[in-house]
């Protein structure tokens, strides 16, 4: 009985769109109805099954529709298992696309639909060279070539025990969740184990490994922290930043300092 959970669930969703599923939609139901009352389904559901498949196969081959019929109980309970592991699985990657951007958080570069990689921002990255950029407000660098695309990637690199990086961090992160929604905003901690995917983006970026960095985008990027501007002005300059590769998605960025350093850049 337990292929009709499978077919419940199946022939369910079929049947909202074509009423040709809905009769065996009904079947099914009513058979996994009455199995978890602890009643013998009357319906005949798995049997119809069985010998639908069986007659398809005796087509193909005889001694492969007689091994299906014998064992049509064990198949069909590992087709079940099968069905809600799969089911589980994507629910569980639906999650982290949802939540974290990739289906994969520990290695983004293995999803495939994976909207937070840098590369889908601005693609390749590699391709666009630090040392060609300008600068601009906060002692920031520009990359003028580079364009960016849907939602940008921001990032933070630094390491626990660094101050300049103690510094940083905490006004990153208060000005980052402003947008969030956004952008991708990622703390990454070099002294800790890493993906090898951030490792590259910032050794592309921090070409002798000076720390801290900030990528926004992969446009705009700056070695070193914001303290000779203080925390004030940091925080301004952060946020004109984002609000310029954003498209001003908040109120703060109406603000007239917020949109004299925007215009700036």
């Amino acid at each position: 009985m337990v292929i009709c959970i499978v077919a419940m669930v199946v022939f369910g969703i079929l049947g909202i769109f074509s009423a040709r599923y809905r009769k065996i939609a009904k079947e099914a139901f009513s058979c996994v109805s009455r199995m978890l009352t602890f009643r013998p389904c009357v319906t005949g559901f798995d049997d119809k099954v069985r010998s639908a498949v069986t007659a398809k196969l005796m087509k193909r081959s005889e001694r492969l529709a007689g091994a299906f019929y014998r064992n049509f109980r064990l198949l069909s309970v590992i087709f079940t298992i099968s069905f809600f592991l799969s089911a589980g699985y994507t629910a569980y990657t639906v999650y982290n696309l949802a939540v974290y951007g990739t289906c994969d958080p520990q290695n983004p570069q293995n999803c495939v639909i994976n909207p937070t990689d840098p590369n889908s921002v601005i693609c390749p990255y590699e391709g666009l060279s630090p040392n060609a950029s300008v600068a601009t407000i906060g002692s920031f660098r520009n990359i003028e070539s580079a364009t960016i695309e849907g939602k940008p990637a921001v990032y933070f690199f630094g390491t626990t025990w660094c101050p300049h990086c103690n510094w940083e961090r905490p006004i990153f992160l208060n000005v980052t969740e402003k947008f969030s929604g956004f952008i991708d905003a990622k703390v990454t901690e070099i002294d800790l184990e890493q993906p090898a995917t951030e490792m590259e983006i910032f050794k592309h970026y921090s070409t002798e490994g000076q720390i801290p960095l900030v990528v926004i985008g992969g446009k705009y990027f700056r070695v070193g922290s914001g303290e000779s501007l203080g925390q004030g002005t940091e925080e301004n300059v952060l946020t004109a930043i984002l609000c310029k590769v954003t498209g001003d998605p908040i109120e703060e960025c109406s603000e007239p300092a917020i949109k004299q350093l925007e215009n700036g850049l």
